[in-house]
């Protein structure tokens, strides 16, 4: 039958499960990255290329994407934009001498030191300090550097990648030659550049160098916005602060070796009230489904990963969180730009991130992460990886669950609401030059189901509800968990047995909450037909 043609029964290896609609079916329906309008017509209300315009070809991969304007810096000293080091208007006394003439200064002097082979810890965090004005604790970076690394490692540090990071931020005004601009709330925006430039902008965090973002100096200004520079990340701290810097200094070892040359896109979508679904009507079919045991998100390829964000997206990546978001961000850490140009979500809102490459693998979780070495992406999907802007094909969205102190109450479909919202403007299919190229899979799994003290059951519904109403595939990536894997299999092809909509979906979730229950969703709907919610 085509249900039987449709669900791939248990397939267990190992004591890893995998379920549903093979995983195959859903990633090979997609023979290519989704492929942007060409660059020249992109609106300019709604995309800033710091760029210059071009179409990327395979037959060329190693064409190197050029700065906009020539190289030649234009400045925005204003709140509508990130405020540059390298600004003219960032500038210090009655004199309004340039902060950044100093800066130079002692970066080249850092650089120097690096080149000679002389360069120390302690010349590092001198730097560090005069550059912003400010005494930092760094016992994180210095004991990494002091006392975990080899001599070998800490000599190559020291010498040749420190001065790589000091000629990032030296040219910080050549490479990224503009303002970006700040994503900021109630806006559908996106900022592309250049890995290059990523790196670049990186560098000036390595150095704590963005004005006004640090706590001890934050204005009203940037309330919404995370602290993009580093200095959090090197005070004293848990272990795995020392293992996420490990991860980001190993970043900058790898482009200091080879550059890559590809192209970065940060977006902030914001879903218009008028695209709102009415759930209570919505006769969407559900979508296909895999589930497994067996993957990570980061590990399914060619999906739109999700991200199990804070509303401030990073959340404590460079503090002392290390779960799903902060351990994502680490191994990627060209996604630490959005920290930079991101005002923190709200409920209608998300936040995406294309091209950014992964650096690094690691092993454990929150207390028990590691930096477990190199990581290359060598997959190629029908011998392309990259869409016709030169981003690779990595889609990752941000979407912040909400935080339940109380856990009882997000059964109330005030919430229920709320969580939908943030799915379905996560998986909403975007804009792109052919409309079906929009609909590759969704890579989830327990959304906001730790710290956030959501329920499985509940995420794992509203999940498969919102991919079904943006007519996408879901691939539930439920890391070891194998006895979710199985009860949300058995119930969904529970509800398939009953050509279930996402409607009759809203109508069970809508009873459940309403009713004093004992037994868990799963059980509720397993136990209630749909048409018993008819009457």
């Amino acid at each position: 039958t085509e249900l039987n043609d449709r669900m791939n029964n248990a397939d267990v290896t190992h004591d890893k499960i995998s379920k549903g609609t093979p995983l195959t079916m859903i990633i090979d329906a997609y023979h290519q990255p989704p492929q942007m309008i060409d660059m020249e017509k992109v609106q300019k209300d709604k995309y800033t290329l710091m760029i210059s315009p071009f179409r990327y070809d395979q037959l060329y991969p190693n064409h190197e994407p050029r700065p906009i304007n020539d190289g030649h810096y234009i400045d925005r000293w204003n709140k509508n934009y990130v405020r540059m080091p390298c600004s003219p208007c960032y500038t210090l006394g009655e004199n309004r001498q340039p902060i950044w003439t100093m800066i130079s200064n002692q970066l080249a002097n850092l650089r120097k030191k690096c080149d000679n082979k002389i360069a120390t810890v302690e010349d590092l965090k001198t730097t560090i300090e005069f550059c912003t004005g400010h005494h930092y604790d760094m016992y994180c970076l210095e004991t990494l550097i002091n006392k975990v690394y080899t001599n070998s490692e800490r000599i190559h540090f020291m010498s040749i990648v420190l001065s790589n990071i000091c000629s990032l931020a030296l040219n910080v005004d050549r490479i990224c030659s503009r303002s970006p601009p700040l994503l900021r709330i109630g806006t559908t925006h996106s900022v592309t550049m250049s890995q290059l430039q990523a790196a670049s902008l990186l560098a000036c965090a390595f150095f704590c160098l963005f004005p006004y973002r640090s706590n001890n100096e934050q204005n009203d200004e940037y309330e919404n916005f995370q602290d993009p520079n580093f200095n959090q990340l090197y005070r004293y701290g848990p272990p795995q602060k020392i293992e996420k810097l490990k991860c980001i200094l190993h970043y900058f070892r790898r482009i200091t070796n080879k550059m890559p040359n590809g192209v970065i896109t940060f977006k902030r979508y914001s879903l218009p009230d008028n695209s709102y679904p009415n759930w209570s009507s919505s006769i969407a079919r559900l979508c296909d489904m895999h589930l497994t045991t067996g993957k990570k998100i980061e590990d399914v390829k060619y999906t739109l990963q999700v991200d199990f964000a804070n509303k401030y997206i990073g959340g404590g990546v460079l503090g002392s969180g290390c779960v799903q978001e902060e351990i994502r961000f680490t191994i990627c850490p060209e996604m630490l730009v959005s920290l930079l140009l991101c005002e923190k979500m709200e409920i209608n809102e998300c936040i995406f991130l294309i091209g950014c490459e992964r650096y690094s693998t690691y092993k454990g979780y929150a207390n028990s992460f590691q930096f477990d070495g190199n990581y290359e992406d060598k997959t190629l999907k029908y011998n392309q990886n990259r869409d016709n802007w030169g981003q690779k094909w990595c889609h990752l969205v941000a979407m912040d669950a909400f935080c339940f102190r109380d856990p009882i109450v997000q059964y109330d479909m005030k919430y229920v609401k709320r969580e939908l919202i943030k799915a379905y403007t996560s998986f909403y299919p975007q804009t792109m030059k052919f409309e079906r190229a929009n609909m590759f899979g969704i890579a989830t799994g327990n959304w906001g189901c730790g710290a956030f003290n959501g329920d499985r059951q509940l995420k794992a519904i509203i999940q498969l509800m919102a991919a079904s109403e943006a007519g996408r595939p879901l691939i539930y990536a439920a890391y070891l968990d194998k006895n979710l894997v199985k009860s949300f299999f058995e119930v969904y092809e529970y509800l398939l047995k009953q050509q279930a909509t996402v409607r009759d979906l809203y109508r069970y979730l809508e009873r459940y909450s309403t009713e004093n229950n004992q037994r868990s969703l799963f059980e509720y709907i397993l136990k209630t037909s749909i048409s018993s919610l008819k009457s």
